[in-house]
């Protein structure tokens, strides 16, 4: 019975404790808070000048020029992933510079603040290939997903160097055109001469590649008909299905045309070293400032204003703390 009693009298000095500091606690807060409604007393004239001042800066900013967003989608050929992001990475930072004389000999114009360049994630074509090469990146990619680390690599940079088309983001003041913009920057990647004498090198292979296979398909043309005049009048199709060369000569055909329609599409795409197939211009910049600005200053200068006040404050009662000390 002692035990309990005593048990419930320290539960009661427990709780009257809590109920002690929950009321000055309360009354902290509430000292606070009167002491806001002093200070804004207090600083009300110059709040005001500050909220105007900082509405006025902040609309004049707003109705500057705004930043639009210029995307080119291009496919790097003959290997030369690398170049274009070491390129495009060397005309930005020409463009961080204020390079000008250099920019000026490239012909970008000056309204261009920022140059950047991404892969564009398309890991369906990336794998979608039934070659030993590409059967060994899926399993690589199988792995990498299994330990979770999957969109992590995608964008990782090595793993960018593999997919086949990337974007080139050009960040303006104000409109522009691709005149002056895009056109410029296009021609700057493309006029390497390394990689000129590589793409005569590439386009001469493709172009023999594309004759000997248009021979090939005409031969096997030629097979076809010899074996429809041998066989006039016989039996057809006992003919067809026992003829199992025939029918590998049928699956040589498909693979020839196949390859002649995939040969076809990069002679059109080998006509540049990195291939523009895609241009948007004019596109507004999505920002969390943009057109906010007459907002977004007057609160920054008003907690500014309220940070420095605090601080003259605080130095203030500190000083005199020392004055008293030696006193």
């Amino acid at each position: 019975m002692e035990n309990q009693r005593n048990n419930s009298q320290n539960q009661e000095v427990d709780l009257a404790i809590i109920s002690v500091k929950i009321k000055k606690y309360i009354s902290r807060v509430n000292d606070s808070f009167f002491d806001g409604i002093l200070f804004l007393k207090r600083n009300i004239i110059w709040l005001l000048i500050i909220l105007v001042a900082g509405g006025a800066l902040g609309y004049y900013m707003d109705q500057g020029e705004k930043p639009y967003e210029h995307k080119l989608i291009v496919v790097p050929n003959f290997q030369s992933v690398d170049y274009l992001y070491e390129t495009v990475d060397l005309l930005n930072k020409k463009v961080q510079e204020g390079d000008r004389e250099f920019l000026n000999e490239v012909g970008i114009d000056k309204k261009i603040v920022e140059i950047e360049v991404e892969p564009v994630v398309e890991i369906y074509d990336f794998i979608d290939d039934e070659d030993d090469r590409n059967r060994i990146k899926f399993e690589v990619f199988r792995v990498i997903a299994e330990n979770g680390k999957m969109e992590e690599t995608l964008e990782d940079m090595p793993t960018a160097r593999n997919y086949g088309r990337h974007t080139i983001t050009i960040t303006t003041r104000g409109t522009s055109t691709k005149e002056n913009v895009t056109e410029p920057i296009l021609n700057y990647l493309n006029s390497d001469s390394y990689f000129k004498e590589i793409q005569t090198k590439y386009k001469e292979r493709l172009n023999a590649e594309i004759a000997a296979n248009k021979v090939s398909i005409e031969h096997i043309d030629g097979v076809f008909e010899g074996l429809s005049n041998k066989i006039e009048g016989a039996n057809k199709l006992v003919y067809y299905n026992n003829n199992t060369e025939l029918d590998e000569l049928v699956k040589a055909k498909n693979r020839l045309l196949e390859k002649q329609n995939e040969n076809m599409v990069n002679l059109v795409n080998y006509s540049d070293i990195i291939k523009n197939i895609g241009t948007t211009i004019n596109g507004k910049k999505k920002s969390l400032t943009a057109g906010r600005m007459k907002i977004i200053i007057p609160i920054l200068f008003f907690f500014l204003f309220v940070g420095i006040t605090m601080f003259i404050s605080y130095y203030k009662r500190q000083t005199n703390k020392r004055k008293q000390f030696t006193a």
